[in-house]
């Protein structure tokens, strides 16, 4: 590997790990040195399988690496190898080898001969193996047009502006650092920084990164400019937190990224009781150096003690782990109890319940019942709060009342159009209703402002398939891939339907050999019946779907169904899930949406359409 130190050639690419670049035609691309230093362990064994485990051992050494860590390294790899070749195909060269590592499908020349010319790679030649890009090859010229708008999370109206420089104010606000001597402040600073940035979201002129995406930079070693490049943005906030008894110190500091300045910078040195205040101040400095405006701060700051517990709740919601949506509500409750007057913490009590309505079904009717009062009482003292009026409309959703949960949605989004949940959900709500392109543009801005997130690329791709843009939507899942290799089976399945539907099925039984036995790899080899040779496992794996429990199996039943042209099974299917629903102890209205969303997102039932049965489904699922 030491004789590709002084560089080397990649598929025709300039790579120089000594400047840490990587240039083609599409430009140069500069590459992190952590990045680099992967990319020349893949270039010394091309077409090699290069196990995780040797890989993190070679690169990070006996340093405690996270797999989001090195997933992330490879996203990174295939997006500056996009970028310099000018064409998303060389994203393809790495690929993900599922449960073993990676490998590097590219050819390699040590030495940077002077009239290299930067070349395409090009399609294999007849019965040679296929690369992975190959299933992204017809996607080209959809992929340059949109590339920077997609892939890199820009919503449409920014998708014309130069890569460098986004169409308005945007900024990243990082998770200010626990610098408190014990080091066991974490919900703390965390709190603090994402009480700015849901300040700060409230403004119509800035596009701010969500917590997800911004808080995944945590534990790494990366330069402020690396990651704007990284999220897109024009501007990143970070601080840090020290507390001790009775004191707490912040510093913030602003930076714009196109010129490693600090815009505005302060420290304060205050009472506990007095950190709302703070946070106010500072998303108001924020704000105004970047020209932005905010919504009215809130009165009346809540007691210091509630505040507290309501931060831990918070902490307790993102973590997400086993247990924590109990410890969420415990601290919210206790939130509220000391301070009976604080409206967000009944708000994000309501969510609690929410949540735990779905972890423990069997009590779901009491715990939403518990989110219905808990909403109405942050309502009764903020009516102007997003959270609660979208807690109410789910609460609502679930019982005899949808038309009033959609009521208070259309509030929640008027007093916060920018949430990222409440984008989601907007664009799984047009799904629903049959209108795939503007799920598609919801979509779109719900990645933008969170453009790490598999589950945000993986809507998308849904969303994209229900408008009939296949390569797209199959571009979009992969996005989803790399950020979290370790997919689920409903994740594999959809890469299998999109490559049916764009007629690659020679490229589906690499993703069917991953998928484990059950319902989802039934329904992937039901639809590859295609040669005649496969038509046998094709219909056994049918007869192990139609002899399947009747929930989610039966939307896949009828799509093979469909596909086959057997348009009567196809009705039968559903039918079938909908008399489950209705046989279910914890059936709800919410049940007949998404199963009206799946059926409108599917074109294997497109041919259903005309069938005058369908109007009548759709319309006794509460659809028009």
């Amino acid at each position: 590997m030491d004789h590709l130190t002084q560089g080397f050639q990649l598929e025709g690419l300039r790579v120089e790990p000594l400047t840490g670049e990587v240039a083609g035609p599409g430009g140069t691309a500069k590459v992190d040195p952590r990045v680099m230093d992967v990319l020349v362990l893949m270039a010394g064994r091309p077409g090699q399988v290069v196990r995780r485990e040797d890989l993190v051992t070679r690169i990070w050494g006996h340093a405690v690496v996270t797999d989001d860590a090195v997933t992330r390294c490879f996203y990174e790899l295939r997006r500056h190898l996009a970028q310099a070749g000018g064409d998303e195909r060389f994203r393809e060269l790495i690929v993900t080898v599922p449960k073993r590592g990676y490998r590097l499908n590219a050819s390699v020349i040590p030495g940077l001969a002077a009239d290299a010319t930067p070349k395409m790679p090009e399609p294999p030649a007849p019965g040679a193996p296929k690369r992975a890009w190959a299933a992204v090859a017809g996607a080209a010229a959809v992929v340059l047009a949109i590339g920077a708008a997609i892939l890199f999370g820009r919503s449409n109206d920014e998708a014309g502006t130069p890569a460098t420089k986004p169409a308005m104010q945007s900024i990243a606000v990082l998770p200010f650092a626990d610098m408190s001597e014990a080091g066991d402040q974490r919900h703390f600073s965390d709190g603090i920084s994402e009480e700015i940035l849901n300040r700060l979201a409230q403004s119509p002129g800035l596009r701010v990164i969500s917590r997800t995406s911004s808080f995944s930079f945590r534990d790494e070693s990366i330069a402020i400019p690396e990651i704007a490049d990284k999220l897109d943005v024009s501007h990143v906030l970070e601080g840090s937190v020290r507390r001790s008894e009775d004191r707490v110190r912040i510093t913030a500091q602003l930076i714009d990224v196109s010129t490693n300045a600090h815009v505005w910078s302060d420290t304060y040195d205050r009472d506990p009781g007095d950190i709302f205040a703070v946070q106010d101040d500072i998303a108001a400095k924020v704000a105004a150096a970047l020209h932005a405006r905010l919504s009215a701060m809130q009165a009346v700051a809540p007691d210091p003690a509630a505040f507290e517990r309501y931060l831990k709740g918070r902490f307790f919601y993102n973590r997400r782990g086993p247990g924590d949506l109990a410890l969420m509500a415990k601290y919210l409750a206790e939130a509220v109890a000391v301070d009976p007057g604080f409206a967000r913490a009944w708000a994000e009590l309501a969510g609690a319940y929410h949540l735990l309505a779905f972890e423990q079904p069997g009590a779901a009717a009491a715990w939403r019942t518990k989110q219905a009062g808990a909403a109405r009482k942050a309502l009764e003292l903020d009516p102007g709060l997003a959270p609660a009026h979208l807690r109410l409309a789910q609460y609502y959703w679930r019982s005899a009342d949808p038309a009033q949960g959609d009521t208070h949605f259309q509030k929640a989004i008027a007093l916060d159009p920018n949430d990222v949940l409440l984008l989601s959900m907007r664009a799984g709500r047009a799904a629903s209703s049959g209108d795939a392109k503007a799920a598609v543009e919801f979509q779109r801005k719900a990645v933008a402002r969170d453009p790490l997130s598999s589950v945000q690329h993986n809507n998308l791709a849904s969303y994209l398939r229900g408008a009939e843009q296949y390569e797209e939507s199959l571009a979009e899942s992969r996005i989803g891939y790399e950020l979290n290799p370790v997919s689920d089976a409903a994740d594999a399945a959809e890469r299998v339907r999109l490559l049916v539907l764009l007629g690659r099925i020679d490229e589906t039984p690499e993703i069917v050999a991953t998928m484990p036995d059950g319902a989802y790899r039934d329904f992937a080899l039901a639809l590859i019946d295609e040669p005649p040779a496969r038509k046998p496992e094709a219909d056994a794996a049918l007869e192990r779907l139609a002899a399947g429990p009747p929930v989610v199996e039966d939307v896949l039943l009828a799509e093979v169904y469909a596909h086959r042209g057997m348009s009567d099974l196809a009705f039968g299917a559903v039918e079938r899930m909908r008399e489950a629903f209705q046989q279910d102890a914890v059936a709800d209205a919410e049940q007949e949406f998404h199963l009206r969303q799946k059926l409108h997102l599917s074109p294997f039932l497109r041919p259903l359409h005309a069938d005058p049965r369908w109007k009548a489904l759709i319309a006794e699922l509460g659809g028009s």
